[in-house]
């Protein structure tokens, strides 16, 4: 069966850059896999960040990753952070032609936050602006909506796009590497157009100033899901990710369920997981609260628990579970492919992904089960995806 190809919505700002043409073989297989790890986060709403230094090849690289998942029919939104920096003739109240004041001062993360990514985070909103103010024209074009559906996929390239402003949104992190002076010299030769003699300059002086400020700060490489060489477009390449060491965890009794908190933006909605966990008198949860977990992901939980043979599922409270008003947690899976007989039983098993949205009060219900064996994980998997909010809650 050929799956029908699905649209990619665009920001409607002048500044927006052609989709590339293809560069070379290993350029799509490299696309591609990028692609399938973004999908095998989940079926519903998925938020992607793109970030590296200026001239890294983000938005050229968010273009071709929105075309490779589209193609599997998934719909897809594209946007761009310079399409939310602030108007140009307020420069005058702040200072944003220095390398300092361009990092402090130039984007609008308020803006960021209220026109896409909590209407992409939120479950009930149905459509979502993909520009604030146009960069050339600077006219605002915030009142202009894209319509979101349960499974659409956000794309998202910028510099500084991990600042704790709005770090907390991504589903999945790219970093694009390139050295500094080949971003400086990709900038000024891109730039010089509208900067003349001043283009090297300007990315010497203000925009690597800013993203070295960046870089000491936020420190954001640890927390990427994928790091890419993309210094040759011809023959781009993934490198080791470079990773902030994880607490252990320990002391877990075989009969609780394991939940990770990962998100320590809202003590309130996480108050209400732990009530909604506490329901049943009857079942306990060993609950992983140390902010030392802020911002993991999928890959650090589940190699922080790889030495616990009895586990056969995590559940994480991630940013996506303290914004959503079902305080849904995102179960995954802990089988890998080496505890299968062959590729086909593997499949079966992750029929529907290897995680999924799960109500908290069905979190014991679904530990038990998956231990014992009485049922499989892709029964639940199978019912979450059937569900409207892509949320199991019980069969």
């Amino acid at each position: 069966m050929t799956l029908q190809r699905a649209a990619v919505q665009h920001s409607s700002s002048t500044w927006r850059q052609p989709v590339p043409p293809v560069a070379s073989a290993a350029r799509v297989a490299l696309v591609g896999q990028i692609a399938e790890a973004i999908l095998a986060r989940s079926p519903g709403r998925l938020l992607v960040g793109i970030d590296g230094l200026t001239a890294a090849g983000k938005t050229s690289f968010g273009h071709e990753v929105a075309e490779r998942i589209a193609a599997t029919g998934r719909p897809v939104l594209r946007a761009t952070l310079d399409d939310f920096k602030r108007p140009w003739k307020d420069r005058h109240l702040y200072d944003r032609e220095s390398g300092e004041g361009y990092y402090r001062n130039a984007y609008d993360y308020d803006s960021v936050r209220r026109l896409l990514l909590d209407p992409c985070r939120s479950c009930e909103a149905e459509s979502c602006s993909l520009c604030a103010i146009d960069p050339l024209t600077q006219l605002d074009h915030s009142a202009r909506r894209s319509p979101l559906a349960p499974d659409s996929v956000l794309v998202v390239d910028g510099v500084f796009a991990f600042r704790p402003e709005i770090d907390d949104y991504w589903d999945y992190r790219v970093w694009l590497d390139v050295d500094a002076e080949l971003s400086v010299r990709r900038g000024a030769l891109r730039d010089q157009d509208w900067a003349g003699s001043d283009a090297e300059s300007l990315h010497r002086d203000r925009y690597l100033v800013a993203q070295r400020i960046y870089l000491d700060e936020v420190a954001p490489l640890p927390r990427v899901d994928a790091v890419v060489d993309n210094a040759d477009f011809t023959r781009p390449r993934l490198v080791p990710r470079p990773r902030t060491p994880r607490p252990p965890v320990t002391g877990r009794d075989p009969f609780d369920a394991l939940v990770i908190r990962t998100d320590y933006t809202d003590d309130g909605a996480w108050r209400a997981v732990r009530a909604a966990l506490a329901e049943d008198p009857e079942s306990a949860a060993h609950v992983v609260d140390d902010p030392a977990w802020a911002g993991a992901g999928v890959d650090e939980a589940l190699a922080a628990v790889a030495g616990d043979d009895e586990l056969s599922v995590v559940f994480l409270a991630d940013r996506a579970t303290m914004t959503s008003p079902h305080r849904a947690l995102l179960a995954v899976t802990a089988l890998t492919r080496e505890e299968c007989d062959d590729d086909e039983e593997y499949a079966r098993l992750t029929a529907f992904g290897a995680r999924f949205r799960t109500a908290p009060a069905a979190v014991h219900g679904i530990h038990a089960n998956l231990s014992l064996a009485n049922m499989g994980f892709e029964e639940y998997a199978g019912a979450a995806h059937d569900d409207p909010d892509g949320i199991f809650r019980t069969f």
